[in-house]
């Protein structure tokens, strides 16, 4: 082997080796070009877009979708819910904006939280649509993150947290904040100091106070009580919480026209940008109001957003330790209840998978054929029910005490969800130290049990007599 001037001579060698080489070489100059000819397909396929020719756009980025690229799959799922250069298909549009979303595009997150929000073509769920705009949100999409504060502040789909509203309120548009404090009702400090509760109770935490004259604004009423919003001279919020009414002035009557805010004024994205939202046509939809049913109008879709109270936090149902069904063609199954967390392996349609835990918008599932669990989320599954004597997860035990307690971790300090009585079936499903994470067969119930009180799993730790002396309100065994 020889080198000229520091460069190897590849010439030197013989006709197989240099043959060799130069095939090592064209490989390598190959798939270091793959990326950029994915780009400059993409690119062409945008072209075609912005000059309207939605036939060649699709032409373009249908191959780059199926190979997994979030801008063509986003692409693609604006073609299909439009109408452009394919038929309008609000399910394939979903099925696009899906899988965009999952390899975390922020407009398809967007556009999924919205066709989820109006039921646009599909099933309207505000649970999910609450998880898609939290997604799009934390990307620093302003949309989002209004329509996020609105369904945050009544609890629609989401618990129901004004601070945290207030937070999302933060990253919307400053016009759309300002917009927001104005059309909520504005009340005053009726005497010389009043505390800012955080329940409302007069035996709540005090979490601030109001001077005479200072200017609130009003979130919700629950009885004799006002949850407001103090912010100083900049708009910052200083604090929130619940005043009673009878220390302020100004406050609306009890029969005054609830407020209302444009929940959707700026619809789905209709661009490839991903940060700014066009105003829709009027569409079609339905017109909500705190406490009332859905009624056909015309126009936006109206939230109510001025007297709360009585609002609770959505439940999507219960579906911790039963069976369910994998509801998409593949589904990710992450280590954390994240977009962004690390995917630990995939499952398939149809698959049956079992439900240990929930977060959010998120559910914690067994991981087939394996040890450990995951979380997928929870919108991309359907129910499940099983056919008589089927196989389920985890093995089966029963339960060696009477009036045991099942809680909500694996402590004597967590929660008590209920008890199991002695000789109750349970399936033991995950171990940590000398507890025992159990489901009920045939039920939703779920949580951990002392290993000691299942039969057959390890000698109890204690006497009867210490058990009797405990002062934890534990069951009669010790759970």
């Amino acid at each position: 082997m020889r080198y000229r001037s520091g460069v190897m001579d590849l010439d030197s060698r013989g006709p197989g080796l240099r043959l060799g080489w130069r095939i090592a070489l064209l490989a390598v100059v190959m798939m270091s070009c793959l990326p950029a000819v994915a780009a400059d397909d993409y690119a062409e396929g945008a072209r075609a877009f912005e000059r309207r020719d939605y036939a060649a756009a699709h032409t373009i980025w249908a191959p780059l979708a199926k190979a997994n690229n979030p801008r063509a799959q986003y692409g693609l799922g604006l073609l299909h819910a439009n109408g452009w250069g394919t038929d309008r298909d609000a399910l394939r549009a979903q099925h696009w904006y899906t899988m965009a979303a999952e390899r975390g595009h922020p407009g398809a997150q967007y556009n999924l939280a919205v066709m989820r929000d109006t039921g646009n073509g599909i099933p309207r769920d505000s649970a999910q649509a609450g998880f898609w705009y939290t997604e799009a949100a934390r990307q620093g999409l302003p949309s989002a993150a209004y329509n996020l504060a609105l369904m945050t502040l009544a609890g629609d789909g989401l618990r129901r947290e004004p601070a945290k509203a207030v937070a999302w309120l933060d990253r919307a548009r400053p016009m759309d904040r300002a917009r927001l404090i104005t059309a909520l009702p504005e009340v005053e400090v009726a005497v010389r100091a009043a505390n800012i509760r955080a329940k409302p109770a007069r035996d709540a935490e005090i979490v601030g106070n109001a001077r005479r004259g200072e200017r609130l604004r009003v979130f919700a009423r629950q009885g004799e009580w006002r949850e407001i919003w103090q912010m100083n001279a900049e708009g910052a919020t200083r604090a929130i919480g619940w005043i009673a009414a009878r220390l302020l002035d100004g406050l609306p009557a009890a029969d005054a026209a609830a407020v209302r805010l444009d929940r959707f004024e700026y619809g789905p994205l209709t661009d490839l940008k991903a940060r700014r939202a066009r105003r829709p046509a009027p569409p079609t939809v339905a017109t909500t109001t705190a406490g009332g049913d859905a009624a056909p109008a015309s126009g936006r879709l109206l939230r109510n957003s001025g007297w709360l109270a009585g609002f609770d936090a959505f439940d999507v149902g219960e579906t911790r330790g039963r069976a369910v069904r994998v509801a998409t063609e593949r589904l990710n199954v992450r280590a954390a209840p994240s977009t962004n967390a690390a995917v630990l392996l995939q499952v398939g349609h149809d698959d049956i998978v079992q439900v240990v835990g929930r977060r959010s918008g998120w559910r914690r599932i067994l991981l087939p054929g394996q040890a450990g669990s995951g979380w997928v989320a929870a919108f991309l599954l359907g129910d499940y029910q099983p056919p008589p004597g089927e196989h389920l997860p985890g093995r089966a035990a029963r339960i060696g005490a009477r009036d045991v307690n099942l809680r909500g971790g694996p402590s004597m300090g967590a929660r008590v969800l209920g008890q199991l009585t002695r000789g109750e079936s349970v399936r033991i499903i995950d171990s940590h130290r000398g507890w025992r994470e159990v489901t009920v067969p045939g039920t939703s119930r779920h949580g951990w049990v002392a290993a000691f009180l299942i039969a057959g799993e390890t000698p109890p730790p204690m006497t009867t007599a210490e058990n009797a002396r405990s002062d934890d309100p534990v069951g009669e065994s010790g759970g």
